[in-house]
């Protein structure tokens, strides 16, 4: 049986993928520095570290849980940074919607494919299908200043 650190590194893998799709269905839309998997990377890695988690995530990572708020803060970061609404189609599964929670995502309009950086840490695949189109401004996303820093200096890092 798999680890938590072992998943999240599978997941990690194929996340990552899901973004090189994206990117090369997407690049002439891109204009940033990074790629698409550059990111993805960069906020897995983020994710991992415990001061990181602790202050942006809501719980500790030692706690081998799923987290709260990351996929809102992370999916209004990736939407702003590659092509907004010409890319992305925001969507969310609601609190009554999922046992799990709700799950703030994106939807490739080239693709199809549904996005989200943290999703598989959850205990049970995230149902995406229920998911419904939202405003992307409308998530909570305290410190988004504070955590694109972060994202940055991690980016600088890579």
């Amino acid at each position: 049986m798999k680890t938590y650190a072992e998943k999240y590194e599978d997941f990690t893998r194929a996340t990552v993928e899901l973004a090189g799709r994206i990117q090369s269905a997407n690049a002439a839309k891109f204009t940033v520095r990074w790629t698409l998997p550059q990111v993805t990377m960069a906020l897995q890695n983020l994710y991992k570290d415990p001061i990181f988690h602790t202050k942006f995530v809501g719980n500790t990572l030692e706690d081998n849980t799923w987290s709260y708020g990351f996929c809102a803060l992370a999916s209004v970061v990736i939407y702003e940074m590659f092509g907004r609404d010409e890319v992305w189609q925001p969507m969310a599964i609601g609190y009554k919607d999922w046992k799990y929670g709700s799950v703030v995502f994106l939807k490739d309009n080239a693709t199809g494919i549904n996005f989200n950086t943290m999703g598989e840490h959850y205990p049970t695949a995230v149902p995406y299908e229920i998911g419904h189109p939202i405003d992307m401004y409308k998530p909570k996303t305290p410190n988004k200043e504070i955590f694109l820093k972060a994202l940055y200096f991690e980016l600088r890092n890579l």
